[in-house]
């Protein structure tokens, strides 16, 4: 009887067209692999800008416009600001020699308020000018009856409501103002920030965003890796165009533009270099003074 099978001929054809078939397949795997980590390297450069941006925003929008800008070195790498983070307004302060300035603070989230960090106080006078006092005053609680006046000028501390939270009332001793603030003037507690783009330590060779606190040294890498690019510029006065150039004065200063070109950690399959997410927004200063 005759046997069923194939022959060889058939064989080699059907490995022929399995070889081809498969090579297709193979071909069209390794295109959608190498899409697939191209869109993953995207999304984390991205990341990597977005990440910089929400501290930075969350930081510099409160920055008082005239003096908040307090030190930027030339490149745009470097700068400092001070952020304001409790808000409220004179009570008293002490003769000149004595220093002590008692403030009633509006209601300020307790995590924050209690942070460390706090490098100064600035009051405003009735021209709009906010003064910063060099010298740091010692923060403690303050003594309530300095806010306490039988005449219309009475200030009262806001209390806790309905799970609000409540204001209070401190000393800020050590500092002798000149001229004295007037009873009721604003006031701000500010921690002194820098921020620097500089080696980073999470991913060696590349470049990461640091932050620092400067009254106790306390610093953290905030995201990398950033391209050389990444800086700051300036807006200086009613100028809507930021320049690279620090201005002189710094108090000229009425916003940053956020150059925060991110970089994936690692170049994506079929690429030779990491992919790039350049990103560019401005913050602009409150309590403009012009």
């Amino acid at each position: 009887m005759a046997r069923q099978g194939f022959t060889l001929v058939e064989l080699l054809i059907t490995l022929i067209i399995a070889a081809v078939v498969g090579a297709a397949l193979l071909r069209m795997v390794v295109a959608q692999g190498r899409f697939m980590d191209q869109q993953e390297a995207s999304r984390s450069a991205r990341r990597v800008s977005r990440s910089g941006i929400n501290r930075l925003v969350s930081d510099l929008r409160a920055v008082e416009a005239s003096n908040g800008l307090q030190a930027a070195a030339a490149g745009g790498q470097d700068f400092t600001v001070r952020v304001p983070y409790a808000f409220g307004v004179v009570c008293s302060h002490g003769l000149p020699g004595v220093g002590i300035t008692t403030v009633s603070l509006l209601p300020v989230d307790s995590a924050m308020y209690n942070a460390p960090g706090f490098s100064g106080f600035a009051w405003r006078n009735a021209a709009g000018v906010y003064t910063y006092p060099v010298a740091v005053p010692v923060i403690a609680a303050g003594t309530a009856a300095n806010c306490q006046n039988a005449g219309p000028d009475s200030i009262h501390t806001l209390a806790a409501a309905g799970g609000a939270p409540a204001g209070q009332i401190v000393n800020l001793t050590g500092v002798a103002l000149l001229p004295t603030p007037p009873r009721g003037s604003l006031v701000l507690l500010y921690r002194r920030v820098r921020y620097e783009f500089k080696a980073s330590v999470a991913v060696p060779g590349q470049t990461g965003l640091w932050r620092t606190m400067v009254t106790t040294g306390q610093t953290e890498e905030l995201a990398a890796p950033f391209a050389a690019t990444a800086r700051v510029n300036f807006f200086v006065l009613n100028n809507g165009t930021a320049q690279a150039a620090v201005p002189a004065p710094l108090a000229n200063t009425r916003g940053l533009e956020l150059v925060l070109n991110g970089l994936s950690e690692r170049a994506p399959s079929g690429s030779a270099v990491a992919k790039s997410a350049p990103v560019t927004t401005s913050v602009f200063f409150e309590n403009r003074p012009d």
